[in-house]
C-alpha cells in the first residue's frame, strides 16, 4: 500500500514538472505576441505624431499666407516656398534640432526634425521603421517642402502661382 502512494506521489511529481513547463512555455508566447503588438503601436503612434505636425504645418502655412494678405503685403511665393515651416508655429515640436545646410541625418537622434536650408526642405527621421517603405529607396526619413500650385495644364516656372502646399518630398507608405 506505502509503495503504491509512493508511485502516485512521484507520478504527481512528474506531471507537475511538465505542467509547470508548459505554463512557462505560453507566458513566454503570450508576452513575445505583447511585445511584438506594443512595438507596432508604439511605431503607429509615431506615424500619428509625425502626420499631425505635418497637419498643423499645413495649416500654419496657410494662416500665414493670410495674415500676410490682410496686412497688405506683396506675396512672394518663391520666398515662402523656401522659408523653415517651422517658423510659422509658436512652438516647434520637442525633437525640433534646428536648421542646417545640407544632410545632417547620421548626426542626429531618430525621431528628430530638422530643416535643411539648402534644399529648402523639412526632415523627420524616424524612430521606429519596421513598417514603412519609401518609395525610392534609401533612409528612413520623410521629407517634406513647399510646392507651388499653378493652374492646371501650365508646368512653365514663369507661370502665375495661385498658391502653395506642404507635401512630401517623394510618396512614402508607412503602414
Amino acid at each position: 500500500m506505502r509503495r503504491a502512494v509512493l508511485r502516485a506521489k512521484r507520478g504527481s511529481n512528474a506531471s507537475s514538472v511538465l505542467e509547470s513547463a508548459v505554463v512557462v512555455a505560453l507566458i513566454g508566447v503570450f508576452a513575445g505576441l505583447l511585445l511584438e503588438r506594443l512595438v507596432y503601436y508604439q511605431e503607429a503612434a509615431e506615424k500619428a505624431v509625425m502626420e499631425l505636425e505635418a497637419n498643423t504645418l499645413k495649416l500654419a502655412l496657410q494662416v500665414h499666407i493670410g495674415d500676410l494678405i490682410a496686412r497688405n503685403e506683396a506675396l512672394d511665393y518663391a520666398q515662402i516656398a523656401r522659408e523653415n515651416p517651422m517658423r510659422w508655429i509658436d512652438r516647434p515640436p520637442v525633437k525640433y534640432r534646428g536648421e542646417f545646410y545640407g544632410d545632417v541625418s547620421e548626426d542626429l537622434p531618430k525621431g528628430s526634425w530638422y530643416f535643411d536650408r539648402s534644399n529648402a526642405e523639412l526632415v523627420y527621421l524616424l524612430d521606429l521603421d519596421r513598417n514603412f517603405r519609401p518609395s525610392m529607396g534609401g533612409r528612413a526619413r520623410v521629407r517634406w517642402h513647399v510646392k507651388m500650385v499653378r493652374p492646371v495644364g501650365v508646368a512653365a516656372k514663369d507661370s502665375m502661382v495661385v498658391g502653395l502646399q506642404l507635401v512630401p518630398v517623394e510618396p512614402y507608405q508607412w503602414f
